[in-house]
């Protein structure tokens, strides 16, 4: 095989701050690209009502997650003190996902980033996604549910620190836990997400593009 056949498909993980429209980013491409799946993830809590094993999580116990991870069966891992439930990548659900052509795509934060760059760095393909503005990020955390507006209050007090520098590239992000420890630099593309079918097209663009670069 060559170099150039070992970097395709890829592994696309998109990281921002809560409120920032991962999902709906997600969702929108994921609708219109065939070749492009969500990476299932695994965790270590009990399902939730609807939930099913191996469609929205790979659900472990304990023991199994801890014996995967030490025969090196996860791209990246983090350990929640919330709850203290785990969750971690399984390299093998992304190697048949590549065995059959497809790109993976997921929402995750810059210290699983930094893991995959490690583990999987010729596959890996690194976006950004910010909000235009602090304004507008708060609309989004206290607006898209009624019930949850204090809490989106407080997730943004959080991140005041960080939101005063949101568009210095040269800024490494301390409070926004999605970002915390990463700068511009730590990605291969960043957006801000503005309009979201403007956002979709150019994130659908730089895929299309980086397909070609690698030789698709």
């Amino acid at each position: 095989m060559t170099e150039t056949a070992k970097k395709r498909p890829m592994l696309i993980t998109i990281s921002g701050p809560s409120g920032t429209g991962k999902d709906a980013v997600i969702n929108a491409l994921l609708a219109q690209d065939p070749m492009l799946r969500r990476g299932v993830t695994a965790n270590t809590r009990d399902p939730r009502p609807g939930e099913v094993n191996g469609v929205h999580y790979h659900f472990l116990t304990k023991e199994k997650f801890a014996e995967i991870e030490a025969n090196g069966g996860f791209l990246e891992v983090e350990k929640s003190n919330y709850g203290g439930n785990w969750y971690g990548t399984l390299r093998s659900v992304v190697e048949e996902l590549f065995d059959e052509g497809i790109d993976l795509i997921c929402d995750i934060t810059y210290k699983g980033v930094a893991q995959i760059q490690q583990t999987m760095p010729e596959r890996h393909f690194r976006i950004m996604l910010l909000p235009p503005n602090r304004e507008r990020l708060e609309q989004r955390l206290t607006g898209r549910n009624p019930d949850l507006a204090d809490e989106g209050r407080k997730r943004l007090e959080q991140m005041l620190p960080d939101l005063e520098h949101l568009h210095n590239p040269n800024w490494v992000f301390q409070h926004i836990i999605d970002l915390k420890g990463s700068s511009y630099k730590d990605y291969d593309a960043v957006f801000i997400n503005d309009v979201l079918d403007h956002t979709v097209a150019e994130v659908a663009k730089v895929i299309m593009n980086e397909r070609g670069r690698r030789g698709e």
